[in-house]
């Protein structure tokens, strides 16, 4: 099948995308014209994409066919994540479904053997609600050798710091990379900074605090772990994303309910060792003897309803005092119409 090229619609270090001529929904990712008569470019081109071609995932850009120093893919209409973070930070719960669904798609991508190497917020573009990873150009194989050779690749902003150091090219990369992503979708700001002159700020120190709610600070704060053997796999970090703090709370209170009823069926069990005693005593001490001598055991008061019983008269007697956490607050008054903009207590 041809495509026509239609206008292009970004370029990089080493490919261009166009649109196609009569099919919206696709684009043509092609490698710049200097590159294409380089055998080795090509193929590495390629074979990293025809892998990626077998990553089938809503929050990860579908690769329909590669050719010859081009793949057809899914064109997504929207903007990148970079574009709407120019905005400022994002709202937290919807920071939180947004990162649960890259890591979802990133799962998938490291289930197929693939390392992306170049998570950004550049490469996620937000087609309505379903983030999108997309650009696997520099991508590399877990089946390949662990280590780079040569030049360090990526965006040193989230690259890891093992990738500075050893080049080490693994999963736990594309961790790091989210964490830095999250971090800035939620600060507005990069975990690390000041770049210039070739310097890596993850090397010295450590990440800074997000400041964020405790689940996404655990998140961010397990992404951006110095030590790759430490930080949690996509999957875990989904599900982290999408814990909810209330359930702490909820187990609590279901933890209290069975000691609140085991106390209140108490009382039975208390009534009948009334009556087993009381029984005993009659046994020792028969009628017309007296056991006024012996000190009576003091028990509970056990509180129950009374059958029906002919009026008492009346007996004046002194007003009880009541303690202050029962006493009984005289109703309030009803709440005046509410005005516009006003809230009440």
């Amino acid at each position: 099948m041809s495509y026509e090229l239609a206008a292009s619609l970004g370029r990089g270090a080493t490919s261009e995308v166009f649109a196609v001529v009569g099919r919206d929904e696709l684009a043509i990712k092609r490698l710049h014209p200097h590159l294409l008569g380089d055998p080795r470019a090509v193929a590495r081109f390629s074979a990293e994409l025809e892998r990626t071609r077998a990553i089938v995932h809503p929050n990860v850009a579908r690769v329909h066919a590669v050719g010859e120093g081009f793949l057809v893919l899914e064109r997504i209409h929207g903007e990148t994540l970079a574009a709407r973070l120019a905005y400022g930070p994002i709202d937290e719960s919807e920071l939180r479904v947004l990162g649960a669904k890259l890591a979802d798609g990133m799962a998938a991508v490291h289930a197929r053997g693939i390392i992306h190497r170049d998570l950004k917020p550049a490469n996620v573009m937000l087609a309505g609600d379903e983030p999108k990873i997309v650009d696997f150009g520099i991508a590399r194989s877990l089946a390949c050798d662990a280590l780079a050779t040569g030049s360090r690749v990526g965006t040193p902003a989230y690259m890891a710091p093992e990738q500075w150091t050893t080049g080490a090219i693994t999963p736990a990369g594309d961790v790091w990379a989210l964490g830095a992503i999250l971090f800035e979708a939620a600060t507005g700001r990069l975990p690390f900074d000041g770049f210039e002159g070739g310097r890596c700020p993850q090397l010295i120190a450590p990440a800074p605090p997000a400041g964020c709610s405790p689940v996404l600070d655990r998140v961010i704060a397990a992404c951006l772990d110095r030590d790759p053997a430490r930080r949690p796999t996509m999957l875990a970090l989904a599900d982290m994303l999408r814990a909810d703090e209330r359930v702490t709370q909820d187990v609590g209170a279901v933890a209290v309910a069975p000691v609140v009823a085991a106390r209140r069926r108490r009382w039975p069990v208390v009534a009948a060792a009334s009556v087993a005693l009381a029984a005993a005593v009659y046994m020792l001490f028969p009628s017309g003897e007296s056991a006024s001598a012996l000190p009576l055991p003091v028990l509970p008061v056990i509180a129950t309803r009374a059958p029906a019983a002919a009026p008492m008269p009346a007996v004046e007697a002194p007003s009880p005092v009541v303690p202050t956490h029962h006493r009984v607050r005289a109703s309030r008054p009803a709440p005046a119409t509410r005005r516009a903009g006003e809230t009440l207590d």
